[in-house]
């Protein structure tokens, strides 16, 4: 199970408060989960074969998804905006129904991609 969450509208933006749906605040956005083709680090592209799920497109502060993977198989989680251009600080959270041994978790991010906010990898 996993959670991408935006931060929320709710609290103060410098001395005023947003009103609801705090459209300032969140962007319409979605994640999707692939399965990484064996020996691969990155998604060499997008393949519908590739998709084990997708979430709805929606604005609002979380969108959470479930879905059953294999082990010994790689897989990417890859939060998007839905218009192309927008960019939006996210949280991810992973839920684990197994041993925190039995995984390995890392941020990775596509050489091609101009990683321009330097976030670490």
């Amino acid at each position: 199970m996993f959670a991408m969450s935006q931060t929320g509208g709710r609290l103060p933006q410098g001395k005023r408060y947003l009103k609801y749906p705090f459209k300032e605040a969140l962007n319409f956005a979605n994640i999707a989960v692939f399965r990484l083709p064996d020996g691969e680090e990155y998604l060499p592209r997008f393949e519908k074969a590739l998709v084990e799920y997708i979430s709805p497109v929606k604005r609002e502060r979380e969108n959470a998804g479930r879905v059953k993977l294999k082990g010994g198989q790689a897989y990417v989680l890859i939060p998007a905006c839905d218009a192309p251009g927008t960019e939006g600080e996210v949280y991810l959270s992973i839920y684990l129904s197994c041993q925190l041994r039995d995984v390995s978790v890392k941020r990775v991010v596509h050489p091609l991609d101009k990683n321009t906010a330097k976030a670490a990898i």
